[in-house]
């Protein structure tokens, strides 16, 4: 298996999050969770290391309108410690009404205070949407069946209006836009949080279905999305499928959870399969909250990869280091 990555994702190193009023976190997003992988699946010779390619910033700008915005900030930062967070969050309307290029206008494109802008952002952002691009070209092109993207910062909580959770552009969806030029694109999302900006992206498209499993919404980020009401609009409507979940779940419903996805799948009959793999669904993730054990991706794994169809994985959270690397092999091995 191709596991696509550039190095500087490593790059990508904010120390701070600002959160639950005035105290303050350290991220958990740091630069280790994409070594832990590497180092972990270097044991095994069925996986083979791979640059990504450039592509043109079009890709990712066509899908993100705040992407001249991310990367005129990032430029205009001179100390490369700095790190840059919106002072106010105004809305929409301020938006609509009036767009600048001036970095005091962050929160009008970014939804919290955990996601800071910095000198490499940019950078280090489409590099990540790279690593989705090459691997959706692999596979495109029949190159490969299946092929994981080693993106760094994730990208699920990005969407068509706004940036937030960690993640500046949605790599899984530029993947899938990408594909959908070929046909018919299935994503489901597998991390602890809803993947809000992909349902976003696509809701109203109906050769793209889109899935979500995750821990219920109405008391963890992203807050406002991620209901099971939620199912597509227009002429895509059935075309999403959120299944939230309570804390404490464990293998059983969770596994129970990927056959509903994986049986409406089958019904839409994709031509192409992207997984949005995070996983802080782990038992001892520091941001999570379901009993996923790390022999459990096995089972998780498995059900996705009977689907034989053409796979992009893309990572998306996990934060424990200590467990990450195995996590992500045993979920890996099962599309071997």
């Amino acid at each position: 298996m191709k596991v696509i990555s550039k190095h500087i994702q490593d790059e990508h190193n904010p120390h701070w999050k600002f959160q639950l009023g005035v105290e303050t976190y350290q991220t958990k997003d740091i630069q280790d969770r994409v070594e832990k992988i590497r180092q972990k699946l270097s044991t095994d010779a069925n996986f083979e290391f791979v640059l990504s390619k450039d592509f043109s910033e079009r890709f990712i700008a066509k899908l993100h309108p705040y992407h001249d915005y991310i990367k005129k900030t990032s430029e205009s930062i001179k100390d490369p410690k700095e790190e840059y967070y919106p002072d106010l969050f105004p809305g929409d309307r301020a938006g609509l009404a009036r767009k600048s290029d001036n970095p005091l206008w962050g929160g009008i494109w970014c939804t919290d205070a955990v996601t800071p802008i910095m000198q490499k952002t940019y950078r280090v952002a489409k590099a990540s949407a790279e690593c989705a691009l090459t691997g959706a070209e692999m596979i495109a092109k029949k190159a490969e069946k299946v092929v994981y993207a080693l993106c760094r910062p994730s990208g699920h909580h990005a969407g068509p209006r706004v940036f937030g959770g960690y993640c500046y552009f949605n790599n899984a969806a530029v993947a899938a836009e990408y594909l959908s030029n070929h046909g018919s694109v299935a994503v489901i999302d597998i991390d602890y949080h809803h993947g809000n900006g992909t349902q976003e992206f696509f809701e109203e498209r109906k050769f793209v279905f889109t899935a979500s499993i995750h821990v219920d919404t109405a008391d963890e980020y992203p807050y406002f999305w991620g209901y099971a009401e939620e199912t597509g609009k227009g002429q895509a409507k059935g075309r999403n499928l959120n299944i939230p979940l309570k804390k404490g779940t464990e293998i059983d419903q969770y596994a129970q959870a990927v056959d509903r996805v994986v049986d409406a799948f089958k019904a839409f009959k994709p031509d192409f399969l992207i997984v949005s793999a995070g996983f802080d669904t782990h038992e001892n993730d520091p941001i999570g909250g379901f009993k996923i054990r790390t022999e459990d991706y096995k089972l998780v794994g498995s059900k996705l990869a009977a689907l034989k169809i053409p796979t992009l994985i893309c990572q998306e959270g996990g934060y424990n280091i200590d467990v990450l690397g195995e996590s992500v092999y045993n979920f890996l091995s099962s599309f071997l």
